[in-house]
């Protein structure tokens, strides 16, 4: 028996809408949502700063148009428009990712940057630096890009400028492949696909290694599932399995972890293969075990640890802006909206097919397999993020069957009821999600200046100097010779953000006492260290956003610098500032003078 034998069938509702015209009524619906996009997309990038991001910065039209867009998809689910339900679907991705490529002047998020250095040092050396860090040690993303790069001559910024909107049409498509795999049809696949897209708030989309082994681990997961009708299947997912390898550090053992549940449950033909897996994943980390003990923890055996999140830390010891705790309390909702469904409808099944039970386990273990991360690592705080994440594909083969039977109104009661809420829910969901995406927008909006002077500082500074920010809010390792910043000093750029949470006695530092930074200043002039400051506006906003510094304090800060004569403002815009380190004056120069 198939797992999808137990799944329920439903049928287009009967209306007394003439077939040919039930495409029209969706189909007006979209046009209509695509044309508020269009006319909303020029505010969002003109958009002032606002503390809530980008969705109440701009026109009321985008968010308007991303609930009028999830409506056409769910009247087309409806009305049994197959065509127009995948022609939403499509363009509810692109109308929600494309602002990160037509609104900014520079790809998002400052921790994109950094893995810009790997491919720039792949692409002209053709070769890695495995004492660099770890990122040289899985360069699979790396090496791709670097070899797109060579063979079409385009640049890994322009690439990054798009990536988010690719990444997520290939997530997208991804979770559409599995749910056909698995053995949904059409219509049912298509919910699946659009429900894992409006549900995913991690915006794990930039440039990135994971981005890229994300998608793969899904095909993954559906080639081991159509392993029972064709044993090649398996075969097929091990060549893919190694590619994310290389990739990335956390996704193979989630994926290791779920093969093996699988197998478990008698899903997965040839049964040995998930020692090949292991094989693959084990032998790799075991030749790179003395990188990882050197870049971090390799297990964390602490649950409550791993389960705490930045943004929960930092709302319990910080002070983060009331814009980001109503953004991290939007994630939270959906996060429990998509969970708790989950969980009661494999519960209801459990209870009502209980001889079915191997097969209604099969999405469970699908979905929640990834919780057993939490058991041995925090990556960094952000374990529960990719909780959720890898969650996401396994959940939305649990509820689509039951949206799609509510949506084509096969319920036996309350049929326009239950079809109003189940799109009021998604709507609901769309829209909480392009909050909870775009709410730190503008503390993650870097400037092409940004981007220039960073390179130039890589590019032309001594590599034993540090680049001291005061909040994350500039790029980083953006060029090959990071790596000479690296073998100088592994922790070259260190900024403020980091002396607060990991050195001794600067927690809740105010710098209302510009002692503490003269001494620091003394330390580095005694040491002849080249130092530099780099104060954005983005940092600010950042600062302002997630609370990283106490009010005032940056402003303080920087009151500090300009009355220390060793700290000389060697360049200034509307929007940086940069204070070079003068090592020809001497120690207790700023209270001497």
């Amino acid at each position: 028996m198939t797992a999808t034998a137990a799944l329920p069938q439903t049928r287009p509702p009967r209306t007394g809408t003439p077939l040919r015209a039930r495409w029209r009524i969706p189909a007006i619906i979209l046009l209509s949502s695509v044309v508020a996009w269009a006319i909303a997309m020029p505010t969002l990038y003109h958009a002032e700063w606002n503390l809530f991001g980008l969705v109440p910065a701009g026109s009321p039209l985008f968010p308007i148009s991303i609930a009028l867009v999830t409506i056409a998809f769910c009247v087309a689910i409806a009305f049994g428009a197959t065509r127009t339900a995948g022609i939403s679907l499509v363009a509810t991705v692109l109308m929600m990712r494309l602002p990160t490529a037509v609104s900014t002047d520079a790809p998002l998020y400052s921790w994109t940057y950094k893995h810009f250095g790997p491919i720039d040092y792949i692409q002209r050396y053709g070769s890695v630096d495995i004492t660099a860090d770890i990122y040289h040690n899985w360069p699979g993303a790396f090496s791709f890009i670097a070899w797109v790069n060579t063979i079409t001559g385009s640049e890994t910024i322009v690439i990054a400028q798009w990536f988010a909107v690719g990444s997520q049409l290939a997530f997208t498509a991804a979770v559409y492949f599995l749910a056909r795999t698995y053995g949904f049809t059409a219509p049912t696949a298509l919910v699946a696909a659009f429900g894992a897209h409006v549900a995913n708030w991690v915006a794990q989309d930039y440039l990135s290694p994971q981005a890229i082994a994300f998608a793969l681990g899904i095909v993954v997961v559906a080639l081991v599932l159509a392993s029972q009708r064709t044993k090649a299947a398996s075969w097929v997912a091990v060549a893919i399995f190694a590619a994310i390898v290389v990739t990335h550090q956390l996704t193979p053992y989630w994926l290791l972890a779920a093969v093996l549940l699988l197998t478990l449950l008698g899903r997965v033909r040839p049964r040995y293969i998930v020692l090949v897996f292991a094989a693959i994943a084990i032998g790799y980390l075991l030749l790179h075990l003395e990188v990882v003990s050197q870049f971090g923890q390799l297990l964390k055996f602490d649950f409550l640890s791993n389960i705490l999140t930045p943004s929960a830390r930092n709302e319990v010891l910080g002070d983060p802006s009331v814009g980001q705790v109503v953004n991290s309390w939007a994630a939270r909702a959906i996060t429990a909206v998509v969970w708790v469904s989950a969980v009661a409808v494999i519960a209801v099944r459990l209870i009502r097919q209980r001889g079915q039970w191997r097969e209604i386990l099969v999405p469970a273990v699908v979905a929640f397999s990834p919780g057993l991360i939490l058991l041995g690592q925090g990556y960094g705080g952000e374990a529960l993020f990719r909780v959720y994440l890898y969650s996401i594909p396994g959940c939305m083969l649990i509820l689509a069957p039951v949206l799609t039977r509510i949506l084509r109104g096969g319920l036996a009661r309350g049929r326009r009821t239950a079809q109003l809420a189940a799109t009021a829910v998604l709507t609901l969901v769309a829209l909480a999600s392009i909050q909870t995406a775009y709410g730190g927008w503008f503390a993650n909006l870097v400037t092409p200046e940004s981007v220039r002077l960073t390179t130039e500082v890589l590019s032309e500074e001594d590599p034993s100097t540090l680049t001291i920010g005061v909040a994350p809010g500039a790029p980083g390792r953006i060029v090959a010779e990071y790596v000479d910043f690296v073998r100088a000093n592994q922790q070259f750029d260190s900024g403020i953000d980091m002396w607060l949470t990991s050195w001794p006695g600067w927690e809740d530092e105010e710098f209302a006492d510009p002692r503490r930074v003269a001494r620091l200043t003394d330390s580095l002039v005694w040491e002849q260290r080249p130092a530099l400051v780099i104060i954005t506006e983005q940092m600010r906003a950042y600062s302002t956003y997630y609370g990283t510094l106490p009010d005032g304090a940056l402003d303080r800060f920087q009151r500090i610098l300009d009355n220390d004569p060793r700290w000389v403002l060697s360049y200034e815009s509307d929007e940086t500032l940069v204070y070079r380190l003068d090592l020809t004056i001497g120690i207790d120069s700023s209270e001497g003078g």
